[in-house]
């Protein structure tokens, strides 16, 4: 995957995941139950079933953890990594800016390019 590949598929996700989280946010984990199968990414689909199922975060954190260690190309790893963290924030209840922020550390973007995601995505910014 290209720097240019990964960019666009990052954007695509937290556009969805904050939109995802957004739901959760207003209206209880439950509300995403109806989301899932429309998902395209198979580890983001299966930690969503499993917060909805109220999984415990550490089992969670270890199932997707081991899938990402087989990953070998960088920037699906990071993706992965990016998923991981997707979930578990949407568990935790996190606020969708910070939520962003925390996405974003992991993908080396440089500030223009992060800003470029970052007005895209602010209407969907809860306080």
């Amino acid at each position: 995957m290209t720097k240019k590949q990964f960019f666009n598929m990052f954007s695509d996700f937290v556009k969805k995941a904050l939109m995802l989280n957004n739901k959760r946010l207003e209206h209880g984990i439950q509300s995403l139950e109806n989301e899932v199968e429309d998902l395209d990414d198979e580890d983001f689909k299966m930690g969503l079933r499993m917060i909805i199922d109220q999984v415990d975060p550490k089992i969670i954190d270890e199932i997707l953890s081991n899938k990402l260690s087989f990953e070998k190309d960088e920037y699906m790893h990071i993706f992965k990594t990016i998923v991981k963290r997707t979930v578990l924030g949407i568990q935790e209840g996190i606020n969708n800016r910070i939520l962003f922020f925390v996405l974003c550390s992991f993908t080396g973007f440089s500030p223009k390019e992060e800003s470029k995601i970052e007005s895209a995505l602010r209407k969907l910014w809860r306080d």
